[in-house]
């Protein structure tokens, strides 16, 4: 239904070179660009297809031990701001991002830490006017505080002339740590850490908070995430548990965010609540896109289960609460909820918080064809006394029922 207005892109596209006389491997175009995460087999902070450069190289090695090294410079957000009166339109508008990430592998463990850099143009974290394809994927959710509201938090950054602040770029960095064990077969462990910050600046007067004088806004968010794994592989499926703490913001709206900042990523931790489906293309999910957006919580799983040849399930149920301080609906005037405009934004105070349940079932029919028929159910609780009657505008039940049919070649 409806299939005369979808859109076709290109969603991979490549070249793969070396460096002559070197062992440098060099891959440049439209690529899954992804730093390491071994909780979930993804980062928490950066991961999506986007234009680029990566390269990668062996650093040093011997009988034991294996050390490499892989950049990347990558800019996914790139001319995507159009000004109201066309004064500014393609300005500031590019977002940058420098990665470096150094794999160690040795017989049964990983370890691998990670660093990325991001220049920040101003308009980049604005969205199309038209609140097309570019505001769906805003980055403005995972790397800013939270904006207030006064009309909805879209509205705060598209109309242009109400967010002045006193620099045209800004920055961000990230580093972490992320380690994978299986010295102790069929027992398998996982731990990792992130710290974050962006930093745009400061906005004077800023009245979106409901103070009509107006107060200094300081956009800047940093905060912190860790989380672990635990597998136990047995013969017919894998029984395993995995769990995270991120930090949440104070009860001050004017002093920045203290959640760890994150890109509109793949987080593939559950279907529907996060990321993680069999084919997870959707921007937006229930709770969010990452480890970073004041959450903590826990998912428990069986998966790859298998009774009948070519036929695999995978059950996860999950718990998650949020680590932000129940003052900042009201202080912040939250008077609207994140929408998907707004980007990884899931928002949930200490009150809040929601079951996710999943079943996924995989049927390999064919050498090449691959069937798979998924269903995922969130329940979210916010609670009135904190959002006063702002919660009314979520499903309260949300679940989703797919089926895909997969033909490789």
């Amino acid at each position: 239904m409806g299939a005369d207005g979808v859109d076709v892109g290109v969603w991979q596209a490549y070249i793969d070179w070396n460096i002559p006389n070197t062992q440098i491997a060099t891959r440049m175009g439209i690529q899954y660009l992804i730093m390491p995460g071994f909780v979930t087999g993804s980062n928490p902070v950066f991961s999506r297809n986007m234009p680029g450069i990566s390269m990668h190289a062996p650093v040093w090695s011997n009988k034991e031990w294996n050390v490499g090294a892989t950049f990347f410079w990558a800019r996914p957000y790139n001319d995507n701001y159009s000004d109201p009166d066309e004064t500014r339109s393609k300005t500031l508008d590019n977002l940058d991002v420098f990665a470096l990430s150094v794999p160690i592998t040795t017989q049964g463990l990983k370890i691998n830490p990670w660093v990325i850099g991001a220049l920040i143009g101003q308009n980049s974290l604005k969205s199309l006017p038209s609140g097309g394809p570019g505001a769906m994927y805003a980055p403005r959710g995972g790397l800013t505080p939270i904006l207030g509201s006064g009309g909805t938090f879209a509205s705060t950054f598209d109309k242009g002339r109400r967010w002045h602040t006193d620099t045209d770029w800004g920055g961000g960095g990230w580093g972490g740590l992320t380690a994978e064990i299986k010295t102790f077969a069929p027992w398998e462990f996982a731990i990792e850490g992130a710290y974050g910050e962006v930093d745009m600046g400061e906005i004077k007067h800023y009245t979106q908070f409901g103070d009509k004088k107006g107060r200094t806004f300081d956009l800047h968010r940093h905060g912190w995430y860790v989380g672990a794994r635990v597998d136990y592989h047995f013969d017919w499926g894998t029984l395993g548990a995995l769990g995270w703490y991120s930090s949440g913001d104070d009860d001050n709206p004017y002093n920045g965010s203290e959640r760890m900042p994150m890109f509109n990523s793949q987080w593939p931790v559950t279907p529907l609540g996060f990321g993680g489906c069999y084919t997870d293309l959707s921007p937006w999910k229930v709770l969010g896109h990452g480890g970073g957006c004041g959450l903590t919580g826990g998912v428990a799983y069986l998966k790859n289960v298998s009774f009948i040849d070519r036929l695999k399930h995978t059950l996860k149920v999950g718990y998650f609460q949020g680590t932000n301080s129940p003052e900042m609906p009201r202080k912040a005037n939250m008077t609207h909820y994140p929408t998907f405009a707004d980007g990884p934004m899931a928002y949930l105070t200490t009150t809040d918080h929601a079951w996710d349940f999943s079943l996924s079932n995989t049927y390999k029919m064919y050498e090449n064809l691959e069937i798979n028929l998924e269903g995922s159910y969130v329940n979210l609780f916010l609670k009135n006394d904190t959002w006063k009657g702002v919660e009314d505008s979520q499903h309260k039940d949300n679940w989703i029922v797919s089926m895909t049919f997969n033909y490789t070649f």
